[in-house]
């Protein structure tokens, strides 16, 4: 089942997404499904990511995001996630 996640990043900018994503070499979305990014209506950057699954996107988040974004922001934790199940998507 396809998971979707959320991720709002109130200390984030398209300067830090696009480092972010240049370290992580990324062509497509990582879930395989869905990737949209952009300035967060209250500030900061925001994340939408649509996952195969919840084990796919943990996976991730754990071993590829959390040790880059350490890197790149330069202080703290990532921001913490909000998931939910995707009863329908269209592409």
């Amino acid at each position: 089942m396809a998971i979707a996640m959320l991720l709002d990043n109130p200390g984030g900018s398209q300067e830090i997404y696009d480092q972010l994503r240049k370290r992580l070499d990324l062509d497509r979305p990582v879930g395989g499904i869905l990737h949209v990014a952009g300035p967060s209506p209250n500030g900061g950057w925001r994340v939408i990511e649509l996952f195969d699954s919840q084990e796919a996107a943990s996976r991730f988040l754990k071993e590829r995001f959390a040790p880059v974004y350490r890197e790149v922001a330069g202080s703290g934790e990532p921001p913490v996630p909000q998931f939910w199940p995707v009863h329908n998507y269209m592409t």
